[in-house]
């Protein structure tokens, strides 16, 4: 037995959502998507006796992402993509960097190859010095992992600071991946960065059906890079990447983007709503489709209203501050309008 393994720990998500009116806890969205109806009536049983096939979906996502379909890697959701890239480029023993707090994942995939993470901490004004993390990087360096936006704090980078990582010494000499997580870049006014993956060879990007596009249930993601890492990165896929179903959604999806393109409008509208009604608490924005909000007496008051009218958020710690309270809620279209969020303001 690998006795190092139970080192590591891992955490179930074992929240009963049934029992909530309003789920706000994951950015998952959570209105309504137009034409579902007509998409069910689409559904065979084919869809579920046969293996599916994912050529066209991939031809299909790589002129949505503008990219040859041999520079794609389609998975079960983008978390497993990232897995499969910390097992294509990780020696035992060597480092990742990355930025604290950031996804789990990254430590948990990490300590999977018998690895270790070297994180670069957010300033006061919760960003990340970009000079700092090019500091991190040294010769026991396997691994660059940047989520961009970051999360759970939300900061976004220019690709003028992201490709400058590039020119770090140690990048350069042994070609270090960079892989650049978008899970939420939909969310901001950013093209993503797949567009210098033909430029820079060991640039990998990662996106996700689960944020703005509203599928995190059908667990589809996607990985971006040269010919030649994707192949490297395929070695580790399943046998079929993702589930018949999942697949016919996330195409409908594309299909009829104009409902994401709605929602994600929708999303930064009702943000800017919220962040004005709340001008009692301390708020801290992102580039994302959540905020964070405190107050002097750390959310005590808040936790009794949402226990109340059955909100499910997050209530949790965040840097360079002592209270444990702080409130991470998703933004949903017409969230100003329910009565929790104004017996709160």
């Amino acid at each position: 037995m690998k006795n190092w393994l139970l080192e590591i720990e891992r955490k179930f998500d074992t929240e009963d959502k049934s029992r909530y009116y309003h789920i706000l806890n994951q950015s998952e969205r959570t209105t309504p998507i137009p034409g579902f109806q007509a998409f069910l009536q689409t559904i065979t049983q084919e869809d579920f006796m046969y293996y599916p096939n994912t050529e066209k979906f991939k031809k299909q996502l790589s002129r949505y992402c503008q990219v040859d379909v041999k520079k794609l890697f389609l998975c079960n959701g983008s978390d497993f993509g990232l897995r499969c890239i910390f097992q294509a480029f990780l020696d035992d023993y060597q480092n990742i960097v990355s930025t604290t707090p950031s996804f789990p994942m990254y430590k948990v995939y990490t300590e999977l190859e018998q690895c270790y993470v070297k994180t670069v901490a957010h300033e006061k004004d919760y960003t990340i010095d970009i000079e700092k993390f090019k500091d991190t990087i040294n010769n026991h360096t396997g691994l660059i992992v940047l989520a961009n936006p970051n999360s759970p704090m939300g900061e976004l980078k220019s690709h003028e600071e992201i490709l400058s990582i590039f020119d770090n010494q140690f990048v350069k000499k042994f070609k270090l991946p960079v892989v650049i997580d978008e899970a939420y870049i939909e969310f901001t006014d950013n093209e993503s960065m797949i567009k210098y993956i033909d430029d820079y060879p060991n640039l990998i990007v990662t996106r996700t059906f689960s944020k703005a596009l509203g599928a995190a249930g059908c667990r589809v993601g996607m990985v971006f890079s040269n010919k030649k890492n994707i192949e490297l990165i395929s070695k580790f896929r399943q046998m079929y990447e993702i589930s018949g179903i999942s697949m016919k959604y996330c195409s409908h999806l594309l299909d009829n983007y104009d409902i994401v393109d709605t929602y994600i409008k929708e999303v930064k509208k009702e943000k800017k709503k919220i962040l004005k009604l709340l001008k009692n608490y301390e708020v801290i924005d992102s580039n994302c489709n959540w905020i964070h909000f405190n107050n002097s007496i750390d959310n005590k008051n808040t936790k009794e209203v949402f226990e109340r009218y059955k909100v499910l958020t997050k209530f949790c710690s965040i840097p360079h501050d002592d209270r444990t309270n702080w409130c991470r809620m998703t933004i949903q279209p017409n969230l100003s309008d329910e009565k929790f969020i104004k017996e709160l303001v």
